[in-house]
């Protein structure tokens, strides 16, 4: 059985209507999945309804608000994410260190996280078929799901590291001090 796991708040804006039309559509194709959604909100019971609705209540999990994020992160085989609007999501970044595969929408700043067909695949935000289409290719393929959680997670250490946010918080402070001394026509310490 794959697991995959969404962790978002239960709102509009991050796609879990899409995410279950995409859920639908691949339960047609294939039964040997479970889908964690982790996270709560005011759409619940609505998510709820379309869940059974669309014949996903066996395989998609009401997990709630949890504390084991990465826990379960470390269980799952695919991370994925719906999301309509976004920035910078830290869930991303949880599912990079993990090493997990990654199937996201293109909200936001997602594409500035994940390279379609390295480190994740990317669908356009509020398209089921696509999603659909992506999570069907990561959990048939054994060997790309490996390789786009292994690419993720090199990725990751590389961009998301703490030597490497110090070194960008530093550099930020550098330039923002060489440009006052070269305004003011001075030296860094005179």
């Amino acid at each position: 059985m794959k697991v995959l796991v969404c962790p978002a708040r239960l709102v509009h804006v991050k796609g879990h209507k899409h995410l279950f039309e995409a859920l639908a559509l691949l339960k047609g194709e294939r039964s040997d999945w479970v889908c964690w959604l982790l996270g709560d909100g005011p759409l619940r019971d609505e998510l709820t309804q379309q869940c059974r609705a669309l014949g996903l209540g066996e395989h998609v999990q009401f997990l709630g608000t949890r504390s084991d994020v990465p826990a379960i992160l470390g269980s799952a085989d695919v991370f994925v994410l719906p999301s309509l609007q976004e920035n910078l999501p830290f869930s991303v970044m949880e599912a990079q260190i993990a090493g997990k595969a990654i199937v996201v929408s293109d909200a936001g700043g997602i594409p500035e996280m994940v390279e379609h067909g390295t480190t994740g695949l990317i669908s356009p935000a509020g398209q089921s078929e696509p999603m659909f289409h992506n999570l069907k290719r990561v959990l048939a393929d054994d060997v790309l799901r490996k390789r786009l959680g292994e690419q993720a997670k090199q990725w990751a250490m590389h961009h998301w590291s703490i030597e490497t946010m110090m070194k960008k918080t530093l550099d930020v402070y550098d330039s923002v001090i060489q440009r006052n001394i070269t305004q003011r026509g001075g030296t860094r310490y005179g």
